[in-house]
């Protein structure tokens, strides 16, 4: 039995030794990974998201009121501006124009009559009044000069009393007489002051009865339901049947029918987080920015300088203007491109996120491709930092070297020896895109060098997976 074992054991060691020295052990674990460094741009994006927006959107809703009776446009349709695109039946707004004229035609009645009756109170009653006011002032004259010589007489005993009673009696009563006719007038003027009245609230009356009368009018011409400008429609809400409220009648300003949209320029309007709004800034134009060419001039006469959100920026490119890149998903293979025209001072807070919105016009020749995907959501970048033609070292490369400064392992090759060896160069690093590194400052490194991505087992320190990057 032990015999047995013994030659099992036996024939084990020996398909092992075998199996090992047939079998080629990959090692490839253990080697180390390089890349070439090189030249190239650089650019760290501010990005945002937001909806594709036509330059302006012209709500349709009707002055008038009735059933919609004929629909000449589909969604989706161009339009010219002036153009029938649905149309009411009338019937309704004949009746109020009907009834408007016939309380005009009321109306100028009632005019002429206050007119009439106005002329007749400074005519006829009051020239009848001064006639007898003028008559009674004479007999008065008459009356107080008898008066006065049958007094005298009667001081001198050649008149007697009676005379004198009579005479004093006709005087007073005329003298009666023209104070009652002096009331008389002035009765006589405050009734022509409200006969005047009376014509000026029967002109109000006119004037509210063919304004009406205009409004009945112009909602009836509003049956025909015209485009107000050119563009598409976005939007068509009616349907033949339907019967809508106007404008006049509703506080809700009547029922929108259509929307059309003026795609002469396209927009994409973006939300951008409060924490990338000072770089935003810094690339849009003086007349896009809040406070707009006033305010900037303000600020560089004081040299006070824009508050932007990155370091180094104004060091590296000159990005006022720099156009926008927009990304549609319904287009992935093309791009677009847009300006800054408007930031909007005021941010929206949504759960404790500020963001601040940006219009941005888009310029490129392919923008009315956007008018097939109005409102889709749209990616932007800002280029907010960028560098030309500079040195890039590969981000896995970066790393600390022994004496804890930043910099990248390269290789150096020695004479005699079949392998190379590596050197740590202690590097000073700009821009940073997370894939790629700015070469500010490294001894030797310079396009074609190679760095290591990767550290070979063999070379590696205890602590250079610690102190990797």
């Amino acid at each position: 039995m032990k015999k047995v074992l013994l030659l099992l054991v036996l024939a084990l060691v020996v398909f092992v030794m075998w199996k090992a020295s047939s079998t080629k052990l990959d090692l490839g674990f253990m080697q180390g990974k390089t890349e070439v460094v090189r030249r190239g741009d650089l650019s760290i994006p501010i990005t945002g998201t937001g909806e594709i927006e036509p330059k302006s959107r012209s709500e349709i809703k009707p002055e008038a009121s009735g059933e919609v009776v004929e629909i000449t446009v589909e969604a989706g349709q161009m339009v010219n501006a002036n153009e029938l695109i649905i149309r009411l039946d009338p019937e309704d707004e004949q009746r109020n124009v009907t009834r408007s004229t016939n309380e005009v035609a009321r109306a100028k009645a009632a005019l002429d009559q206050a007119e009439l009756r106005y002329e007749q109170s400074k005519t006829a009653a009051l020239a009848k009044l001064d006639a007898q006011i003028t008559s009674i002032a004479a007999q008065l004259v008459e009356a107080r000069f008898k008066l006065n010589k049958t007094k005298d007489l009667y001081k001198r005993d050649f008149a007697d009393e009676d005379a004198l009673i009579q005479l004093q009696s006709r005087f007073d009563q005329l003298r009666a007489n023209s104070n009652g006719l002096q009331a008389d007038r002035q009765q006589a003027e405050i009734q022509i002051e409200l006969a005047r009245r009376d014509v000026i609230l029967a002109e109000k009356t006119l004037e509210s009865a063919e304004t009406s009368l205009g409004d009945a009018e112009e909602r009836l011409r509003e049956t025909e339901i015209r485009a107000p400008i050119d563009g598409m429609i976005s939007e068509l809400s009616a349907e033949v049947g339907e019967v809508v409220q106007g404008g006049r009648t509703t506080f809700t300003g009547g029922t929108k029918l259509a929307v059309v949209a003026d795609i002469s320029d396209m927009y994409v309007r973006t939300e951008v987080s409060d924490a990338d709004i000072g770089a935003v800034l810094w690339l849009a134009p003086p007349e896009a920015r809040p406070g707009g060419v006033t305010l900037a001039e303000e600020l560089e006469a004081g040299e006070i300088p824009l508050m932007v959100s990155t370091a180094g920026v104004g060091d590296k490119i000159n990005a006022v203007g720099t156009p926008v890149k927009i990304m549609v998903d319904s287009f992935r293979d093309e791009s677009f491109e847009g300006l800054i025209e408007r930031i909007y001072p005021e941010p929206e807070k949504v759960q404790n996120i500020v963001t601040y919105l940006v219009d941005i016009k888009v310029t490129s020749p392919n923008r009315k491709k956007l008018a097939l995907v109005l409102g889709m959501q749209a990616d932007v970048e800002f280029t907010a930092q960028a560098v030309e033609n500079a040195i890039l070292i590969p981000h896995d490369a970066i790393r600390r070297g022994p004496d804890g400064n930043l910099g990248v392992w390269v290789e150096k090759k020695v004479e005699g020896s079949p392998t190379p060896q590596r050197q740590f160069v202690k590097c000073r690093f700009g821009l940073d895109n997370g894939l790629h590194a700015e070469l500010l400052e490294g001894e030797g490194i310079t396009e074609g060098t190679v760095v290591y991505t990767k550290l070979p087992v063999s070379l590696k320190d205890d602590d250079d997976d610690e102190d990797d990057m």
